[in-house]
């Protein structure tokens, strides 16, 4: 997974006179900081679903762990195309970043025992995972842990209004 864009581009459509591109540095650290994401997955239906999730950007990823009897996992094996969301509520102020790729289920127990540290470290105790088998399990119930690189980032930068468009290597 490559954390790096190759492809930068500021939307003049979207853009305010004199504003220039946020820049991916920044952007990857709100990503990293955000407590909170919501993902947009696609039921079979093929009706939408959004909904919260925690997450931490790792490995060039942005993960979330989900128990597997719910809506998004179930949406997710059938379709792992998704985009997760983190921002302000506000309109004049703040960056919303919006990350689209597609969710891969991880089931190393390396990659595993790494996420759980990093879940550890980003949100206290009450994420104490631990590996169990091909899932990881703490008082948030066992989960599959999914993790999303990015096809394509945007960052909409309010006040002097900027559309970012970041692109990554498939």
């Amino acid at each position: 997974m490559s954390d790096h864009p190759y492809d930068v581009e500021l939307d003049p459509r979207y853009t305010s006179p004199g504003a220039q591109p946020a820049q991916w540095t920044e952007t990857r650290t709100t990503l990293a900081e955000a407590e909170l994401y919501w993902i947009s997955t696609v039921r079979p239906s093929p009706r939408p679903h959004i909904t919260p999730v925690a997450g931490a950007w790792h490995d060039g990823a942005l993960w979330f762990c989900s128990q597997p009897h719910e809506r998004k996992v179930r949406n997710l094996v059938s379709n792992p195309r998704c985009s997760l969301l983190t921002g302000t509520n506000r309109m004049d102020s703040g960056v919303d970043i919006v990350l689209e790729g597609q969710a891969e289920r991880v089931s190393d127990a390396r990659r595993l025992e790494e996420a759980a540290e990093v879940f550890r470290h980003k949100y206290g105790p009450r994420w104490d995972y631990v590996v169990e088998k091909d899932m990881l399990s703490g008082s948030v119930g066992r989960s599959w842990a999914f993790s999303v690189a990015p096809r394509t980032v945007f960052a909409f930068t309010k006040g002097l209004v900027a559309q970012t468009r970041w692109s990554f290597a498939p």
